[in-house]
């Protein structure tokens, strides 16, 4: 069988591992090559879907290779695509399978999942040690599968360049061949200090960087779906289709009527947090850019803020708890790319390509 080339992306959560996956596999095929995706050690989460009645079905797997098999189109089952699939209580849930049945694994569905291609992108864990008692850390599929290996960072504060530093550290005491860095969604207030001091550090410790992306709100904002599936709250009115309405902001509703809409106007494609109660904020909120209204406590709204919803086309979510609990649960929350987000993954693809040196990361492998 013909090797093919490979790489292996390494990450922390919410650092868009997943996505630059997704858009150098896209810029890849682009230049005629193909393609294929390996996650060895997924995480299990539940997949929603919808039955035809309207009945909320699902199955358990990896989001991410969910993601990856069906924008791509890869031919291998999600068994060969991600063959382990690790749990919060994976110590005492993997028992069964000894270390030698667990790498057996990997390695069959890396020989199923290589077959044929011309290079195969491996996305790590999303920590760098997960399941480093099993012998199955990145650090350690790096090494079985003798491939170069990238991260991708987000750059919140100076903090973030000792981090990676530290991690080249790691990575050379494996012997590990550490090809560099992708900074992602780094914040605008940020980015120069990005270009300049913060690379230049990083490239005097043997850290090449490959790429500088600015943060943007457009890929990284969740829809009113990922804060529904958060708060586990009850669509009262609005569409069908949450995934395609972003929330760019947050904001609480608690002020008098007479400031409302000065306040609502602040923020555009916002979600607002209020109690049910408080009809006159609710429809102060919707003569603004609202995405969504959500009203806690479970209380109901009146018939009149209904009605002005469905009028403006605006989501309203209900749900049990108080608006600092729900607030609390909002915290950090950051869109996650689904297979029919077509206009999110093009806009994706366009910005890596133009942002990320992914010739230079090719010639690399």
């Amino acid at each position: 069988m013909r090797e093919p080339k490979k790489l292996l992306v390494s990450g922390v959560r919410n650092s868009g591992k997943t996505a630059l996956c997704l858009a150098l596999a896209l810029i890849l095929r682009e230049q005629g090559l193909e393609v294929g995706y390996f996650k060895p050690i997924g995480w299990q989460t539940f997949i929603k879907e919808r039955a035809p009645s309207g009945k909320k079905l699902g199955y358990f797997n990896d989001a991410d290779a969910v993601l990856m098999k069906e924008v791509l189109n890869l031919k291998h089952s999600l068994s060969d695509i991600v063959p382990v699939l690790a749990t919060f209580d994976y110590l005492t849930s993997m028992t069964k399978e000894t270390d030698k049945d667990l790498e057996r694994k990997i390695e069959e569905a890396y020989k199923n999942v290589s077959e044929g291609i011309d290079i195969l992108i491996i996305e790590g864990g999303h920590i760098m040690q997960l399941l480093y008692s099993r012998k199955l850390s990145n650090f350690h599929l790096a090494r079985k599968f003798n491939t170069p290996y990238l991260i991708t960072s987000q750059i919140r504060s100076d903090l973030t360049v000792d981090d990676l530093i530290f991690r080249k550290t790691i990575l050379d005491t494996f012997n590990i061949n550490f090809i560099g860095a992708v900074l992602n969604n780094v914040p605008r207030i940020y980015l120069q200090r990005t270009k300049g001091i913060v690379k230049s550090i990083l490239e005097e410790n043997g850290i090449k960087v490959w790429g500088i992306i600015e943060e943007n709100r457009e890929l990284t904002a969740p829809s009113v779906a990922d804060i529904q599936e958060l708060v586990e709250g009850e669509l009262i009115e609005g569409p069908e289709n949450l995934d395609d309405i972003p929330v760019e902001d947050i904001l609480v509703g608690s002020m008098t009527a007479e400031s409302a809409i000065t306040y609502f106007r602040r923020g555009l494609n916002k979600a607002v947090v209020m109690g049910g109660d408080r009809e006159d904020l609710a429809l102060a909120a919707l003569e603004t850019n609202t995405s969504v209204l959500i009203l806690t406590g479970n209380l109901y709204p009146s018939v009149r803020v209904l009605s002005a919803a469905k009028e403006k086309k605006v989501p309203v979510i209900l749900v049990p708890y108080d608006t600092y609990t729900t607030i609390c649960k909002l915290e950090g929350l950051t869109g996650k790319l689904k297979p029919n987000n077509t206009e999110r993954i093009k806009k994706l693809k366009e910005i890596v390509q133009k942002e990320v040196d992914w010739k230079g990361i090719y010639n690399k492998l």
